[in-house]
């Protein structure tokens, strides 16, 4: 069966089974089954070139593994912080955060422009002409986030997502997205176990040597 979305899975099913992933003599990982349970935030710990990064690229639907199978239950909706900002250049941060959200109009598109506002003046953000690629790294970082966090989305994966903010910015970012996550299912890779603080009740695994535990 191949990876990807799953009719079958259950009710927001996020999980690999057997997954194996390579990338030629390196062994990323080997054999792993997982599941994340739903509506919980999952934060995943690992050296560099553990495998973080190509966990929630298989989760997501980037990469294909090797050998094994991804169940993605067809009710999940993605939302996803890259390592890079992956934004559009020439857009403003107020039209990079409405692109998940093309189709919005009338009161809907008036509500979100509210929200919006109200996140970016939270995050310390500009709300004016100038294009993303004019403002600075941790304000690019900042519209990546809220991009993730403002879409319709019930599962959203961060790849490192706080790296390179001082520790005034994150307290006011976090302030801003832990409660909008609070009821979704999040996995949130990292290097800092200060980030657990964000989370209620969150469970921390592990990625190291090719396999994925709790701890």
């Amino acid at each position: 069966m191949s990876a990807g979305s799953h009719q079958g899975a259950g009710y927001l099913t996020l999980a690999l089974q057997d997954v194996c992933m390579d990338y030629g003599e390196l062994h990323v990982l080997e054999g792993v089954t997982a599941c994340f349970e739903p509506l919980r935030a999952h934060v995943v710990m690992g050296p560099s070139g553990a495998g973080k990064t190509t966990l929630l690229r298989l989760l997501a639907g980037l990469e294909r593994p090797e050998a094994g199978e991804v169940l993605r239950g067809s009710d999940v909706r993605l939302g996803m912080t890259f390592q890079e900002d992956r934004l559009c250049e020439n857009l403003t941060a107020t039209a990079n955060i409405r692109l998940p959200r093309p189709r919005l109009s009338g009161e809907a598109l008036e509500r979100f422009l509210a929200c919006e506002r109200e996140a970016m003046a939270a995050c310390d953000l500009p709300v004016d002409a100038r294009p993303v690629r004019e403002l600075s790294g941790g304000q690019r970082r900042r519209v990546a986030i809220l991009r993730c966090v403002l879409a319709e989305a019930n599962t959203l994966l961060f790849d490192e997502p706080l790296k390179g903010m001082d520790e005034k910015t994150v307290e006011a970012v976090m302030a801003f997205v832990a409660p909008l996550v609070a009821e979704r299912t999040v996995l949130w890779t990292t290097h800092d176990e200060r980030d657990l603080r964000f989370f209620e009740n969150p469970v921390l695994w592990r990625v190291e040597g090719g396999r994925l535990s709790v701890c």
